[in-house]
C-alpha cells in the first residue's frame, strides 16, 4: 500500500456520463488513491457550492470529463461544471482535461439539442489547457485518464494525505523516499504497459448511408372514397331496359367496407411515395482505423417508416375494390345499342398467358442475396441488410450503390441501427443515429 494517498476531484455532468465516472472512480481507487465526486455528498444546509469550492481546494488533482452535455446553470448563468473548472484554474490546482470528439455518435439523451454552450465551454478548455486529450470510447477515456494521472503524479507530486501517526523523524524520512522510489518504478511500468495497450493496432469501421429527402407533394395523395349505394330511383328512364333490380343489388352489396377501402388506400399510397421518392441506396464503407479488418459482417436495421426494396423490383397498384358503376354499364349498353357499335372482344386469353409470363419471370429473377463477389456480398431481409466483406484494409473503402432502393414512407423522424463485427472486435460495435425527412 502507498503511504501518500492523493485526493483526485473528478468534474462532469452525471446523466449522460455515469457509467464513464464509476469507472474513472474505481481507476483512481485501484490506484490507492482517493476519488472524490459530488454524487459522493449528501444534502446539507449550507451552500451547495461552498461544498464544492472547499473539496476543490483541498485536492491535490482535478479530472474534467466533458462530453456533450453542457449541464444545469448556477446563477452565475453558467453550468456547475464550468464554475468548477474556473475555480480549480483559479486556485492552480493541476488540471487533467479530456474532451469528447463532437464526432461520436450520441443518443439524444446524451447530447443536448442546442450545441452552442458546451461548444463555447469546450473552446475554453481547449484553449486554457493545452494538454488536453480527446476521447471516442470509454475504454479508451479510462486508460487515458489512468496513464495521465500517474505521469501528473511522477512529474507534479502534489501535497497528499498520510496516516495521522507518521513521525517527521529520518528514519520515517528515508523509508518515505524508499517507498516513492518504489512506487515511481512500478509507475513507470504501468505506464509502459497501458501504453502498449493503447498503441494496439485495430480497424475502424464506419458507415455512410444515403438518406432520402421530400417535396411539399409528398403527402399529395388523394385517397379514394367510398361510392354511395344506388337505388333504381338514381336510374333514367332510357336505361331502365338495360338495368335491373338484382344488378343494383349485386353492387351495393359489393361496396367496400371502411377497413376495405382504408388498407387499398394505404397501399395506393405506399405505391405513390415508392415511385415518386426512391433513391438508389448508397452504403459507403471505410476503415479508419490503423489495421485491416477480416471477416466484417454489417446489419444495417432501418424503422419502418422506411421502406428498402431491390433496385429491379416493380411495384403496381392493386386492383381497386370499388365494383363497376352499373348505370355506367347500362349507359354504355344504350350508346351501342343507339350508335349500332360493333366491338371485337379478343378470346384467345393471350392476357393470361402473359400475367402467368410475368409470374414465370418475377419467380426466376427474384434476389434473396444481392450480387455474389469472390470478396462480398450482401442480402436483404426485410428492413435489414447484410453486408459481409472479407477483408477491408486500413484508410479504404467500398461503395454499394447498384442494388438497393430506399423510399419514405411517412415524414418525421426515422432511425438507423448498424451493429458491426469483425475478427479484430471483441464485441459487436452498434451505433444508432436519428434523422429527420
Amino acid at each position: 500500500m502507498k503511504s501518500t494517498k492523493y485526493q483526485v476531484f473528478l468534474s462532469s455532468t452525471y446523466t449522460d456520463l455515469v457509467h464513464e465516472r464509476e469507472s474513472i472512480i474505481k481507476a483512481v481507487l485501484e490506484m490507492y488513491h482517493i476519488p472524490i465526486g459530488m454524487e459522493m455528498f449528501s444534502a446539507e444546509d449550507e451552500d451547495q457550492w461552498e461544498i464544492i469550492r472547499r473539496t476543490i481546494e483541498v485536492s491535490d488533482y482535478y479530472i474534467l470529463i466533458l462530453g456533450l452535455r453542457y449541464g444545469s446553470k448556477t446563477s452565475d448563468g453558467i453550468s456547475f461544471t464550468q464554475k468548477e473548472y474556473e475555480y480549480a484554474l483559479e486556485k492552480k490546482i493541476p488540471i487533467l482535461a479530456f474532451v469528447m470528439d463532437d464526432n461520436v455518435s450520441l443518443s439524444k439523451d446524451k447530447r443536448d439539442d442546442d450545441l452552442s454552450d458546451i461548444n463555447k465551454f469546450r473552446e475554453l478548455v481547449l484553449t486554457n489547457s493545452k494538454m488536453a486529450q480527446f476521447w471516442e470510447t470509454k475504454d479508451q477515456l479510462i486508460k487515458s485518464v489512468s496513464i495521465s494521472l500517474m505521469k501528473q503524479i511522477m512529474q507534479k507530486p502534489g501535497i497528499g494525505w498520510i496516516r495521522g501517526d507518521t513521525a517527521n523523524a529520518s528514519e520515517v524520512l528515508s523509508k518515505e523516499l524508499s517507498a516513492l522510489s518504489k512506487e515511481n518504478r512500478e509507475l513507470r511500468e504501468q505506464v509502459a504497459e497501458l501504453e502498449s495497450k493503447i498503441s494496439l493496432k485495430v480497424p475502424k469501421i464506419e458507415l455512410d448511408i444515403t438518406q432520402p429527402i421530400i417535396n411539399d407533394l409528398f403527402d399529395s395523395y388523394e385517397k379514394v372514397l367510398p361510392p354511395n349505394a344506388l337505388s333504381m330511383s338514381d336510374v333514367d328512364t332510357h336505361l331502365l331496359e338495360y338495368i335491373s333490380e338484382e344488378d343494383i343489388e349485386k353492387y351495393n352489396n359489393a361496396i367496400p367496407s371502411h377497413e376495405e377501402l382504408e388498407e387499398y388506400n394505404g397501399e395506393c399510397e405506399k405505391i405513390f411515395k415508392i415511385k415518386n421518392y426512391s433513391i438508389p441506396l448508397v452504403i459507403d464503407v471505410s476503415n479508419r482505423g490503423t489495421t485491416k479488418a477480416n471477416n466484417i459482417y454489417i446489419d444495417i436495421e432501418f424503422s419502418k417508416g422506411l421502406t428498402i426494396y431491390e433496385n429491379d423490383e416493380t411495384h403496381s397498384e392493386p386492383k381497386s375494390p370499388i365494383p363497376f358503376n352499373p348505370i355506367v354499364r347500362a349507359q354504355s349498353k344504350y350508346q351501342e345499342q343507339k350508335y349500332a357499335f360493333s366491338r371485337i372482344h379478343s378470346r384467345l386469353g393471350l392476357g393470361d398467358d402473359l400475367t402467368r409470363l410475368a409470374s414465370l419471370n418475377s419467380m426466376f429473377n427474384s434476389k434473396h442475396i444481392g450480387p455474389i463477389n469472390q470478396h462480398w456480398w450482401t442480402k436483404l431481409d426485410g428492413q435489414k441488410i447484410t453486408v459481409k466483406i472479407d477483408s477491408l484494409l486500413h484508410t479504404r473503402r467500398m461503395k454499394f450503390d447498384d442494388e438497393y432502393m430506399i423510399a419514405p414512407l411517412k415524414s418525421g423522424k426515422h432511425t438507423i441501427e448498424i451493429r458491426v463485427i469483425c475478427e479484430e472486435y471483441e464485441d459487436i460495435e452498434t451505433t444508432c443515429f436519428e434523422f429527420e425527412i
